[in-house]
């Protein structure tokens, strides 16, 4: 059997890694290296001058890194205490040497190297690797789509599908133009929920505003990450290859609660991605008016549909009440070697706040 060395990265093994990284994620790797993998685990703010999060599987005989599991750094909150997330990014064992435990020693390598380990968005192997290292499932979050726009190719794939036909070409043309009629008369009734007593404005930076809707917001929740301006720079004005929208909601001047979205870019698919909604559970009004304004945008833009994601409730209702419907629902996987009363509260069902951009479930080219 091949001898194979599990071991974190140092700076020295970089070209190496982005070698492995191009046969791992051929057609996309691209986007995974330089420049994301420098913000992700490089430039990572929250590494806090630690080693790299990086942990590699090499074949010494041929010189070569043959797998990777990696962490993706970030502030977290549980019950008021702050902690650090890492979350599991980026696991990769080549085809020729897996069945040998390889993807297992690395995801536990990295695992133990933190207090708090976690996963959203996985691949099923890697699930079933991370439920055999005793990581908990969490409460899932669900996932939700809503149609914005028909386009002539799932006008002619829904007829097809439903009674065996394709339609000609100009025939699926004129019926996506007239479905869509239908679609924008039904969404003419989002401007009017939006609240008046509320002020949306598009901003394009994060500044001390977003410290003081942390400090007044994130009591409402158990356990998430910590949603202040030098995160919310970080994560979402730094992030490579994408362009988020953000959207902040004020009452009576002071901030109440934000949307940050965006829409999909080539090799995607055209649809929007709402990444982050953030306001208090309770404030039923920002959180539509929010929802009901990224709608918007984001039809502007002509995009197809519009994905969503959230443990929330109070989320999942303002995200029903407005046209989209559930679709199936993703299980976290939490793992801390930390025992507390707030870290036994953050197994129970309702303590976290998670959406589509924890983790990097939403990354370029994958948000859709």
């Amino acid at each position: 059997m091949t001898m194979i060395s599990v071991r974190r990265a140092a700076p020295e093994d970089k070209p190496a890694i982005f070698e492995f990284l191009k046969l791992a994620y051929a057609g996309r790797w691209q986007f995974k290296l330089p420049e994301r993998w420098e913000w992700q685990f490089e430039r990572n703010p929250y590494r806090r001058g630690d080693p790299l999060p990086v942990w590699i599987a090499v074949d010494d005989a041929a010189g070569k890194v043959v797998g990777q599991s990696c962490a993706m750094l970030e502030p977290l909150t549980i019950g008021g205490s702050e902690r650090r997330a890492a979350w599991g990014v980026d696991f990769f064992v080549l085809p020729e040497y897996r069945q040998q435990g390889i993807g297992r020693r690395l995801q536990q390598t990295n695992r133990d190297a933190h207090e708090i380990f976690m996963s959203v968005s996985m691949a099923e192997a890697a699930r079933r690797i991370k439920a055999s290292l005793e990581m908990t499932p969490l409460e899932p979050a669900a996932v939700f789509t809503r149609l914005a726009r028909y386009e002539p190719e799932s006008v002619t794939e829904a007829v097809v599908k439903r009674l065996g036909v394709a339609l000609p070409k100009t025939l699926a043309g004129w019926l996506a133009a007239g479905l869509n009629v239908l679609l924008d008369l039904r969404d003419r009734r989002l401007q009017n929920l939006v609240d008046k007593r509320l002020t949306l404005e598009r901003v394009y930076a994060f500044g001390a505003e977003f410290d003081r809707l942390w400090e007044a917001v994130s009591p409402h929740f158990h356990a998430l990450v910590r949603r202040d301006a030098a995160f919310l720079e970080w994560k979402y004005r730094q992030q490579p290859h994408v362009r988020y929208a953000c959207l902040l909601a004020r009452r009576g001047g002071e901030p109440c609660g934000y949307v940050i979205f965006r829409v999909g870019q080539p090799p995607e698919r055209r649809l929007g991605i709402i990444a982050d909604l953030f306001a208090a559970p309770s404030d039923g009004a920002a959180i539509r008016s929010l929802l009901a304004a990224a709608i918007l945008y984001c039809k502007r833009q002509r995009v197809k549909d519009i994905v969503a994601a959230s443990t929330i409730p109070a989320y999942q209702h303002g995200l029903v009440s407005l046209g989209f419907r559930r679709v199936k629902a993703v299980t976290p996987m939490f793992y801390c070697r930390l025992e507390s009363a707030e870290i036994e509260a953050a197994l129970q069902p309702g303590a976290w706040l998670l959406g589509k951009s924890d983790q990097d479930w939403d990354q370029y080219p994958l948000g859709g």
